[in-house]
């Protein structure tokens, strides 16, 4: 048999083996709650379509209190919500109690300033604030994040009013790649890099777009959550047809959510439900939208965060407009929004593919190494390449309510160093 002949046929079954794993694989929509669902697919490719869906959230408080008239900013975290006012603004945090409806505390950052604040983002452990407003005129130079840990805001009862040192504050600055610069100066709200939403995940940063333009909001990272300076990165784009004014992640499931508003008409707002998705491409998944009330109702919404699991709450700005001879007013607010019925349960799943060490991102699927703690719901398999192994080469512990398996033949090499609980 010559070598020509065997090299025909590996090339031959090579291709055969393509096909089977391609014929294998069934891209379409996956989501049952679709219009278009196949029940046949294995593997969403995010072409899901939805019914229009009219939703409206519940008033919680109303008003919330008056230091708060241009709440631009909504994040839970140590079972308490955290507010602050955007632009000219002092560098204020505010805690709210959603039972007593009280403000709790003032929180004030020492050294820092309130260009344009416009959105908080939690971690688990610390506290994100971005000062990244730029509709003014699209030219700001200063774009940057404070980051400090919610253990160091002391107890409100005795300290009603504190400063955290500027010292323990972190500053990330960071410019957009595809801004040129220096930024050229725009008339007001003509400006795509503007941007009020942000998320922490997988240890980046992740910016959405108000792009003032064309309507749309582009996916930015920032490949860090230290103090410097860095570059934000553009990744994909999701056609809107509103105006993005902030976004929140459910902890340990692949769903964000997007908020809202379209500048013209009577102001109508959205929430845009992102799932099952890959890594950290939010836009790759189910792309559902809900339609929420106009401004006569919303007022300017620019707060969102999750409260426990589907559960959250969205914040307003004071809303006055003039139209005619009459002048509405809607005060600033607190809405409770519950999207159950909108989506599946989408919990991560983090699959190690490569060879050699756990620590190593580069041996797991989409570099998505499982967090210290994860998720009741979340799963871990090890799947080395043919012939590799795992190696546990630090310390882990498995939360209750989640789940690790091995496929049949693969190699896990414990040391040691894995608590389960």
């Amino acid at each position: 048999m010559n070598q020509s002949f065997l090299k025909k046929l590996f090339y031959l079954l090579f291709f055969l083996l393509l096909s089977v794993i391609a014929y294998n694989q069934v891209p379409g929509c996956t989501d049952p709650l679709s219009s278009n669902y196949n029940p046949l697919a294995t593997v969403n490719n995010g072409s899901c379509t939805y019914n229009t869906t009219t939703y409206t959230p519940m008033i919680k408080v109303d008003p919330i209190t008056d230091s708060l008239a241009e709440s631009s900013g909504l994040q839970m975290a140590g079972n308490y919500l955290w507010s602050f006012n955007d632009r000219g603004g002092t560098p204020t945090l505010y805690r709210i109690d959603t039972l007593t409806k009280t403000l709790l505390q003032r929180v004030i950052l020492g050294g820092a300033t309130n260009t344009d604040w416009e959105d908080i983002t939690f971690d688990g452990t610390n506290l994100y604030i971005g000062d990244f407003g730029n509709n003014l005129n699209g030219a700001r130079t200063n774009l940057k994040i404070y980051k400090f840990p919610l253990s160091i805001i002391p107890d409100y009862t005795s300290n009603p009013v504190t400063t955290i040192p500027s010292q323990q504050i972190e500053v990330i600055n960071f410019s957009y790649s595809d801004q040129p610069q220096p930024p050229a100066v725009v008339a007001l709200n003509t400006t795509q890099y503007d941007c009020e939403a942000m998320i922490v995940d997988n240890g980046k940063i992740h910016l959405f777009s108000k792009n003032w333009v064309a309507n749309n909001s582009t996916h930015y990272v920032i490949n860090s959550t230290s103090a410097g300076t860095y570059i934000a990165t553009p990744v994909e784009t999701l056609a809107t047809n509103y105006l993005v004014s902030a976004a929140d992640k459910i902890a340990g499931q692949n769903i964000v959510a997007l908020l809202g508003y379209q500048n013209s008409g009577t102001g109508s707002h959205f929430i845009h439900i992102l799932s099952d998705y890959k890594a950290d491409s939010f836009f790759t998944g189910n792309k559902r939208v809900l339609n929420l009330p106009d401004a006569t109702i919303m007022g300017q919404s620019e707060g969102l965060s999750f409260r426990n699991g589907k559960y959250g709450y969205i914040s307003n700005e004071k809303f006055v407009r003039t139209v005619g001879p009459f002048t509405f007013t809607v005060n600033q607010k607190l809405q409770a929004f519950d999207i159950s019925n909108f989506t599946n349960n989408y919990f991560t799943k983090y699959n190690f593919t490569g060879n050699g060490n756990w620590s190593d991102s580069a041996n797991w699927q989409y570099h998505l190494v499982p967090p210290s703690t994860l998720v009741a719901g979340n799963e871990i398999l090890i799947d080395p390449i043919a012939g590799g192994e795992c190696i546990l080469d630090i310390p882990y512990t498995l939360s209750a309510g989640t789940k690790l398996s091995v496929n049949n033949g693969k190699s896990f090499l414990v040391k040691g160093n894995l608590i389960v609980q």
